[in-house]
């Protein structure tokens, strides 16, 4: 399976359950997005395996069933950027996606990650622990 394929098939139920398409990002705002991120020294690998993401679905903005993830235009990911040179990705209710320290982790707002078992080196890994978890059956994703 494809990582495009890998991260539509987390994703449909949770767009479908709240009658939501998934929407890439354009050209214009991966511009915007490779610029902004290389003015702030993102390292370009990270920078280009976001793209990648982002050509799938330019985020869950806003929030489905507590869900997040910001889009490549919001400079909320940026929030801890100069202080910690991390990403601030996206989350689920009290749950960090962030990326810290060469690595995708799942956290909080105090924790970088919650164990070794919560820090992966793709995003899509860790989008699909964080699914798993969250979601382990379509049928616990609820429309509010």
């Amino acid at each position: 399976m494809t990582k495009q394929e890998r991260i539509e098939k987390l994703f449909k139920p949770l767009f479908d359950v709240y009658r939501k398409k998934i929407t890439p990002a354009n050209e214009e705002l991966l511009d915007i997005f490779r610029q902004t991120a290389s003015e702030r020294n993102v390292p370009s690998a990270l920078i280009e395996e976001l793209i990648e993401f982002y050509k799938i679905s330019n985020g869950v903005n806003p929030c489905l069933d507590g869900f997040s993830f910001h889009p490549c235009n919001d400079t909320v990911l940026y929030e801890w950027w100069e202080d910690y040179e991390q990403l601030w990705l996206g989350g689920r209710d009290d749950d960090v996606l962030r990326w810290s320290e060469g690595k995708f982790c799942l956290g909080d707002a105090f924790d970088d990650s919650y164990g070794k078992e919560y820090e992966f080196s793709t995003l899509i890994e860790l989008l699909e622990k964080g699914f798993a978890e969250w979601f382990p059956d379509e049928n616990t994703i609820n429309e509010s």
